[in-house]
């Protein structure tokens, strides 16, 4: 697993049980969101100076993608189609807003604007959906989570009670379902994609001030990890996906925010193709405006990627 540490200026990883954590990438600018893309071997982060950068997974090769920005948050990423999504919490009438590009940083667009607080960003790309979260912009306001299309058209609230201090958010898209933690609240809950059914799954103690920030999935092993920024003693933690058996996993950091998950990357599901931006690397990828050739029963691995974090959504077809 790897994460962000805001304070810590850093990117550190970890094994899924917490030991042999080493320092990935450091003297960074107040990190935030991480996501990866394991099978191409990078890792993409958001810096609050207004960056978006990547670089291999063992921190070596950074480099600036989009510079820039309004205080990027949080990140996304869909490989099949070369794109790259994240959040800016800019100022209040002036960029806040979700935006795009390519993997590469090229092809900047906007998607949604005139958002009040946007967070935390998760998507469905079997569905062509992405879901984020939205804190209202300011300490008294209620929050929402909110989705739309890739293209940023058809917003919709699928929540906006009892959602206070939103920030990362997860997909659990097998199940239909989407998590998120709640800051304010100390809650991590979890509703359908469509906003129904919402369950308080945990409460967070709250003697030292827990700050849930950060969520990713481990579907197949029925787990769920997030950090607690918490300043003076920062944690990530899991737990199963009802919420039972919590696990401090490690312990002491400095304000971790964005969590991702190295779960191994998808089986293949067609025909193989250069990576653009980097030949020595082969992915499954669809040419522009096409699919992907599927025989009539196939085992499809998606492995989705959000702000908060990196996880395998198994389907089948036929």
């Amino acid at each position: 697993m790897y994460w962000t540490e805001w304070n810590g200026s850093s990117i550190r990883r970890a094994n899924l049980d917490g030991s042999g954590i080493e320092d990935v990438v450091t003297g960074l600018y107040a990190p935030s969101g991480i996501a990866l893309d394991v099978a191409a071997g990078k890792m993409y982060w958001a810096e609050a100076q207004g960056k978006i950068r990547r670089a291999n997974l063992d921190g070596s090769g950074a480099e600036d993608l989009v510079t820039g920005l309004f205080d990027p948050r949080s990140i996304a990423l869909d490989v099949a189609q070369w794109k790259m999504y994240w959040t800016e919490y800019g100022p209040y009438f002036d960029g806040r807003k979700i935006a795009r590009a390519n993997l590469d940083g090229s092809g900047v667009e906007d998607l949604v604007t005139d958002l009040d607080g946007p967070y935390g960003i998760a998507l469905d790309v079997g569905a062509g959906m992405m879901y984020w979260t939205d804190d209202g912009g300011c300490s008294y306001c209620e929050g929402r989570i909110q989705r739309a299309n890739l293209d940023g058209s058809g917003v919709q609230n699928l929540l906006t009670m009892f959602v206070w201090d939103p920030r990362g958010i997860a997909l659990d898209v097998a199940s239909g379902k989407m998590y998120w933690v709640d800051e304010r609240l100390f809650w991590i809950v979890r509703a359908t994609m469509y906003g129904t059914g919402m369950e308080q799954l945990l409460t967070l103690e709250p003697p030292q001030g827990p700050k849930p920030y950060g969520i990713a999935l481990d579907v197949d092993a029925g787990m769920m990890y997030w950090t607690d920024a918490q300043y003076s003693n920062g944690k990530i933690q899991r737990a199963n996906l009802d919420g039972s058996g919590v696990e401090d996993l490690v312990t002491g950091l400095a304000i971790p925010r964005g969590i991702a998950l190295d779960l191994g990357p998808p089986p293949p599901v067609g025909g193989t193709v250069e990576l653009r931006d980097d030949p020595t690397v082969q992915r499954d990828q669809p040419a522009s405006g096409s699919s992907l050739p599927l025989p009539a029963s196939v085992a499809i691995g998606l492995l989705v990627m959000g702000a908060s974090g990196l996880y395998v959504v198994r389907m089948r077809r036929g």
